[in-house]
């Protein structure tokens, strides 16, 4: 719970400072997807900016993946970079990939159009998402 709020507070402090621009620029794909899956557009956006460093991460910036989502890419012969992170074809992608990968899980049925963003983070967050446990 104490890494919960830590994520929630610098989320907070983020979105009131610099940050804002990233989620302006990714606000509408997140909104789309809301729509389409039933996952909240904050909830995916806040994910996204701690997952990638407000966009800036080398998985963001070569692989369009914005979530810190396992996969293969093409890293090593296109920029000599090791890595084990999923290649998107573009950030939309990134954002579906994270949907279908939250609808794989239990909690999707149980909070799917639910739209109270700290029922899905508790939740993800004993689903294991991310493999170190600063996410939550």
């Amino acid at each position: 719970m104490k890494n919960l709020i830590t994520v929630t507070l610098s989320l907070l402090i983020t979105i009131s400072s610099y940050g804002q621009s990233y989620f302006e620029k990714y606000q509408a794909i997140a909104d789309s997807f809301e729509l389409k899956y039933g996952i909240p557009s904050s909830l995916m956006l806040g994910v996204a900016y701690h997952e990638s460093g407000a966009g800036k991460s080398v998985a963001a910036k070569y692989l369009n993946n914005h979530f810190g989502i396992k996969g293969s890419n093409n890293l090593k012969n296109t920029h000599n970079i090791k890595s084990s992170y999923k290649y998107y074809e573009n950030v939309s992608k990134s954002f579906e990939g994270f949907c279908l990968l939250i609808m794989k899980k239990e909690l999707y049925t149980k909070l799917k159009g639910t739209s109270d963003v700290n029922k899905w983070v508790v939740a993800i967050g004993m689903t294991n998402y991310a493999s170190t446990k600063t996410w939550c």
